[in-house]
């Protein structure tokens, strides 16, 4: 543990966050001890040596045991999980004592109840201190307490610390996550869609490639697992403003759209009208399909679409359903760890910087938190959802369908260099996506 001269010293972090929770009289001491020149302690939240192993650890990880008169690490004796709510904490640390058989409890929450050694008067106990007397300035509650006992499925629902970074620093809004979807109405998404393809349209018009995340990171993966699609019967399922579907004909498939947006729909149909490719756009939702007979298409294609479909098991059913028996079922969508929103992030400092290398990490936080997020889209209040690998693993197995190849596209290195604020120190560092090549199960 490194000691600073006290020009270096800062506030405690622990006194810091004990006084956030309003506890009256606390004190918040000098930190004068850090181990990673990061976070600066005071003595009583700073390391402590065993009394049996003699190693010096994080305080938090010690107990004291009364009849010894002994400090003893987790180490030395592991401890259970005691869920209750004191502080801003959910849980203690639990040891059951061999040498009283008693249950004592980590340092933190002993100091909480009152019961820490110095707070008993136990003030000789070894810690490797340049103060004669570095319990002062000395705290303890005015009797003994117990935190709130609590269960431990509570304990583990810590707040989304992500979320809150987000809600400060975040590019977009996120009105709701965590939404389970048997909870979700959708009745107003026609309307809400309608608004998201006329913005969608205004944006990316006619264009033939789609916008620069299709054209740049997922559609060259797309089409190397796609190949050869002349004569072959395409369904481009959720074909939003139709561009990938043009591009199946265009390479001579018979290619069909199909989208649950009627804007979108109109779109196409005016656009193909003028092009006349062959291409043929239907208005419907992925999980009714009955326009189309069984083992109809040869593959079917959607491209990120998924992450905004709530009944996804049915989809993949009826996608099943119509493609042929040696069909295949390729599609993209936000990766499940790394695309997400509401539990995964990339923060900028400073914020305005035009370099992406100035990100400083990756975050991710609450995979398993799984359901709907409903996000400011343009302006638009919009339904995603946020669902593991194991979660549409199944979900395509119980369809009938077989997972036969996984790709994570990256942009080339020639994208790369000629749109560096897009992709530079971006997506070649982590997977915004994920493509998915399933076959069909005879």
């Amino acid at each position: 543990m490194r000691f600073y001269e006290p020009s270096e010293k800062q506030p405690c972090y622990y006194c810091k966050r004990i006084t956030g929770t309003g506890e009256k009289g606390y004190p918040t001491r000098e930190g004068t001890y850090t181990f990673e020149t990061y976070v600066f302690r005071c003595a009583w939240h700073a390391r402590f040596t065993c009394s049996i192993c003699g190693e010096e650890r994080h305080f938090s990880w010690f107990y004291w045991c009364p009849k010894s008169k002994q400090l003893i690490c987790g180490n030395c004796n592991e401890p259970a999980m005691k869920p209750v709510a004191f502080w801003d904490r959910t849980y203690a640390y639990d040891f059951y004592c061999d040498d009283c058989g008693e249950h004592h409890y980590d340092l933190l929450y002993a100091e909480f109840q009152g019961k820490h050694p110095w707070q008993l008067g136990n003030r000789d106990i070894i810690f490797n201190v340049e103060s004669e007397r570095p319990w002062k300035p000395e705290w303890k509650p005015s009797e003994q307490r117990e935190g709130k006992e609590i269960e431990i499925t509570e304990a583990l629902k810590l707040p989304n610390r992500l979320m809150q970074l987000r809600d400060e620093l975040g590019p977009h809004r996120i009105l709701k996550y965590g939404i389970p979807e048997d909870e979700i109405d959708l009745s107003d998404q026609g309307v809400a869609w309608s608004e998201n393809s006329e913005t969608w349209i205004n944006a990316h018009g006619e264009d033939m490639s789609g916008d620069p995340n299709r054209k740049y990171i997922i559609d060259p993966a797309l089409w190397n697992l796609l190949g050869d699609v002349d004569k072959l019967a395409v369904l481009d399922a959720g074909c939003g403003n139709g561009y990938l579907t043009r591009v199946l004909a265009s390479k001579g498939a018979k290619a069909i759209g199909i989208d649950f947006s009627g804007p979108f729909i109109e779109y196409c149909k005016k656009i193909e009208s003028e092009k006349k490719l062959g291409c043929k756009f239907l208005e419907g939702s992925l999980t009714e399909m009955s326009m189309f007979e069984n083992q109809s298409f040869d593959v079917v294609v959607s491209n990120v679409v998924m992450v905004d479909v709530l009944d996804y098991k049915n989809a993949f059913k009826e996608i099943a359903r119509v493609l042929k028996d040696d069909g295949r079922f390729i599609w993209s969508n936000v990766h499940p760890v790394f695309g997400r929103s509401c539990t995964a992030g990339d923060f900028k400092f400073p914020r305005d910087s035009r370099r992406n290398e100035e990100r400083y990490i990756k975050l991710i936080d609450r995979y398993f938190e799984t359901g709907g997020e409903l996000t400011s889209w343009f302006g638009t209040p919009t339904w995603q959802f946020i669902r593991t690998l194991a979660d549409y693993s199944k979900a395509l197995k119980d369809a009938g369908l077989v997972i036969s190849e996984i790709r994570e596209p990256q942009p080339s290195i020639e994208d790369i260099q000629n749109h560096p604020d897009f992709l530079a120190f971006d997506a070649d560092r982590w997977p915004h996506f994920i493509i998915f090549e399933c076959l069909k199960r005879k």
